[in-house]
This record gives C-alpha cells, sequence and structure tokens, in this order.
C-alpha cells in the first residue's frame, strides 16, 4: 500500500540507531499485547549434530524461507496494516484462504463481532498517507480538511503556543498522564489550532510508540488524532526543511465483524477418532502498522508449512488458522475457543502458534517456545527435541502469557508460542524485544531476518510433524 508509514528513508534508517535502553520489563498479568507479559526463561540443553532422521529431512529439506517471506511481502505491503474488523484484515482472510485452497485444504471462515474503529489518514501533497488512531470525541470525518502542522515543546501551559498557530494543525509530544495529555488539547483548541496529532513516546522500555485513539473527556469540533512516535519524528523532520501542508481525515467503522479463516487437512487414518493438531497464527495488525514482523511472518510460516504438509499422511487431523483482532485482545482466537465443545476441545492435541517469528532484531538472539505457566508440554517438547535433532541451538523453552495460545491454555489444550526474543542471563525479568513492533517501521525491508525464518521453519516444521506423522519404526534417511 503505498505511502503507508514510509516517511524520510534517511531518517528512517538513522532513528533505528537512537541510543535506548533496549530492554523490556515484565508485568505481573499477562495480557493481550507482547508489550507487558509475565515470562521468565527456563533451562535447555544444546545438542549439536544434524539429524539424520527422514522425517525430519522430509520438512527441512522443502521448507523455503523465500516462500513465507513472500506472503509477509504481500500481507504488509500489498494489503498494509490490517486492524482488526476493518476491510484490510478481510482482504488478508482472502489472500490466506486462497493460498490454503490452491493447496487443497478445505477452507471455512468464521465470522464474530468486533467493537467500533475510529481511524484517522493523514495525506500529504504528493499522495502519501499515513493511518493514525483518532479520538472519538474528536471530529470525526471523511471530508478532508487541509492545514499546515506546527510543533509545539510541552503543551501543558497556554503561553506555550505561539500567537499564529490559529487554523494550524498542531503536532505535540503526548504527556506522560492521560489528564495532561487531554489538557494539551484544551490548551492547543483555546489558541486556535484547526487540529491536534498527540506523538506518542518512546517506552521505558524502549519499544517505539504506536499509534492510538486519545481517551478525551470532552467533545471538540476539531480532529485529535494519536500518532505512532516515528510519525512524530517524520513530520519534525520534514518541518526542518520548511513548511508541511497536510490533508486530515477519520472515518468511525461500526457494526464490525472480524474473522477467523480455518485450513482443515483429514488424516488418513481412519482410526484417528477426530484427533487435531493446530498450527496457528494472526493476521491483523496494529493500526498504521503493515505488521511484517507481526505477524504477518508466523502467517507466512503457517502457509509455508501447509504448503509443505499437503502431500504428506498423517495420524491426526491437521488445522491451519489464521486468526482475526488478536491485537484487539485475542478477540479471534478466544471465540474460536469458546464454539468448542469439551468434546472437540478434548481432541485438540497440540497447537502450535507462531507470532513474531523472522525478525532481525540483534538482541532478539533465540526463538522461543513459550507457554502460559512455563510448564511443558507436547508443543514444547517436540520443537526443543527437533531442534536437538537439527544441531539447531536456537530454540530454547520459557513462560509468556501473552498471544493465541492464551485461550487454549486456558481450556486446557496444550499449547505454545514461538517467538523471537533475548533474555539476559544476569536478569531473568528483562528481556530484548525488536523497539519497531506495532509502528509503521515493522516492515519487510527494516525488521525481517530469512534465516531466521528459516530456522523458525525448520523447528516448528520438524517439531509438527514429529506429532502428526504415521509412525514407520526405524525409518532412518
Amino acid at each position: 500500500m503505498t505511502g503507508i508509514g514510509n516517511g524520510s528513508k534517511a531518517f528512517k534508517k538513522s532513528i533505528l540507531t537512537i541510543t535506548l535502553a533496549g530492554t523490556l520489563v515484565f508485568s505481573a498479568f499477562p495480557i493481550a499485547e507482547f508489550g507487558q507479559a509475565n515470562a521468565e526463561p527456563l533451562t535447555s540443553q544444546v545438542v549439536t549434530g544434524k539429524s539424520n532422521a527422514a522425517h525430519d529431512q522430509k520438512v527441512v529439506a522443502r521448507v523455503d524461507a523465500k516462500k513465507a517471506i513472500e506472503h509477509i511481502r504481500y500481507l504488509s505491503e500489498e494489503i498494509g496494516p490490517r486492524p482488526g474488523g476493518l476491510e484490510a484484515e478481510k482482504q488478508a482472510a482472502d489472500y490466506v484462504a486462497s493460498q490454503l485452497k490452491n493447496n487443497g485444504y478445505e477452507v471455512d471462515y468464521q465470522y464474530f463481532p468486533v467493537a467500533d474503529q475510529y481511524i484517522a489518514t493523514v495525506e500529504f501533497a504528493d499522495g502519501e498517507s499515513w493511518q493514525m488512531g483518532a479520538a472519538p470525541n474528536g471530529k470525526i470525518s471523511d471530508t478532508p480538511m487541509n492545514g499546515e502542522v506546527i510543533f509545539v515543546e510541552d503543551g501543558t501551559n497556554a503561553n506555550d503556543f505561539p500567537a499564529d498557530v490559529k487554523g494550524k494543525v498542531v503536532l505535540l509530544t503526548r504527556a506522560s498522564s492521560t489528564a495532561n495529555y487531554r489538557l494539551q488539547v484544551d490548551n492547543a483548541v483555546l489558541a486556535g489550532a484547526s487540529g491536534v496529532i498527540l506523538q506518542s513516546v518512546v517506552g521505558s522500555r524502549g519499544n517505539y510508540g504506536s499509534t492510538f485513539n486519545p481517551s478525551l473527556t470532552k467533545s471538540y469540533d476539531i480532529p485529535v488524532y494519536g500518532a505512532a512516535y516515528i510519525q512524530g519524528e517524520w513530520l519534525k523532520e520534514q518541518m526542518d526543511n520548511g513548511p508541511v501542508e497536510i490533508s486530515l481525515s477519520s472515518k468511525h467503522y461500526s457494526n464490525l465483524q472480524s474473522v477467523n479463516v480455518i485450513g482443515t487437512k483429514k488424516a488418513k487414518n481412519k482410526k484417528n477418532n477426530g484427533k487435531e493438531v493446530i498450527l496457528s497464527a494472526h493476521m491483523d495488525s496494529v493500526v498504521g502498522a503493515p505488521g511484517a514482523n507481526d505477524n504477518a511472518s508466523g502467517t507466512g510460516l503457517m502457509l509455508e508449512l501447509a504448503r509443505v504438509f499437503k502431500g504428506y499422511n498423517t495420524d491426526i487431523d491437521m488445522k491451519f488458522i489464521a486468526f482475526g483482532s488478536e491485537e484487539r485482545g485475542l478477540l479471534g482466537s478466544r471465540y474460536y475457543v469458546d464454539q468448542l465443545s469439551q468434546a472437540e476441545r478434548d481432541n485438540i492435541v497440540a497447537v502450535f502458534n507462531p507470532d513474531m517469528v523472522a525478525t532481525n532484531y540483534d538482541l532478539a538472539k533465540n526463538l522461543y517456545a513459550m507457554t502460559v505457566d512455563g510448564s511443558t508440554n507436547i508443543v514444547t517438547d517436540s520443537t526443543t527435541a527437533a531442534g536437538a535433532r537439527l544441531g539447531n541451538s536456537d530454540i530454547l523453552p520459557g513462560k509468556f502469557g501473552s498471544s493465541d495460545h492464551v485461550p487454549f491454555h486456558n481450556a486446557g489444550i496444550p499449547s505454545a508460542l514461538f517467538i523471537w526474543m533475548g533474555i539476559d542471563s544476569w536478569d531473568p525479568l528483562v528481556y530484548h524485544i525488536e523497539k519497531v513492533y506495532h509502528t509503521p517501521q515493522d516492515t519487510l525491508e527494516d525488521n525481517i531476518s530469512q534465516d531466521r525464518m528459516q530456522s523458525a521453519l525448520e523447528i516448528i516444521g520438524a517439531g509438527l510433524f514429529d506429532v502428526v506423522r504415521k509412525d514407520v519404526p526405524g525409518l532412518k534417511r
């Protein structure tokens, strides 16, 4: 999608080198996003040497990171940001469905209701446009409003605003508290601003802030938008080179439905009795983010393994599921699990859930198989054993209470999240995850590693195949 989240390429590269505290600290409670979660590393034993098991080589010899990355390219560039419940997410669903159908899978759509969205668009004279969050209490209109943008320091005092602010769009660095950023908006309105853009900030954990919907207690007759940190920096860079005219518009999306896409491959073994294994990934992204690593990478991995597994006989039914609206509170996976009967839940042997599996962030050194409570299960056991057989030291077990494995765990179903991150041995409560997740910089160009994707494909694919394959005793390469 042209222009979404781009900005100055020179600045785009330099901003990544700003020295920040590149750490994230786990909080006490698991939530639906990675920014705060309950996590701690476990120990693992690294074994070297290539696997001589034929079943491993049936996967390793066929998986291709380039094919998985092509799915990332389509989702993040051809479609772009994919907020849950909006048209772009449905385009992603149709793309996933078409890929699964092309590989012979039976495909079903599962729709579910989601809350309203307030989405803003900021467009520039050259046609470039950015997606931001809009305040519901600000002016919501899809009729564009044009104005020059200026940056105002602080803004919590009325005298922070220059005399010529009237009729201009004011860019403000979001204050640390909600009360103070509401005060910033009040002061901008009193000064005569025609619009307000609140720039998100760099968090204490070193992550660049994402777009957001400003929470206001008053209603205003001007647009009030929440920009990602990097969007504010790009705007300032442009203003350094002269006046910048922008066009602001927004829309309230209501009566929304999000969707899960389910591809099914039945076992050849008629004695299976309905047992199944699930490989899942969420296909949505946050507002304004192309979502290359989060989570077109997981979706791309899922689709590539679906291609590889399509012709293999298995003892267990397989489902490949792309969940919608994960970023809005694990809504797709929660809905899916809620619709299952107890008998259907009992039939699920394992859930493999890749989420953010191809980052090039150098401090995210290992692929983790994370469970909600840190205990091991068939998913973690199969993948860590596969990593050992393959001589791949990337895979480590751990504890992480976030992403679409959570609803399955809560229903008593063995599940695990796969994610690249780094955990400091000197402090197990500090972990590293790329600074640009949930931002316009989560792009194929800036945030995807082919090597990391290949490693994840081999480990997860070999572990998955070990669970579902027909057992042939003594089969060696």
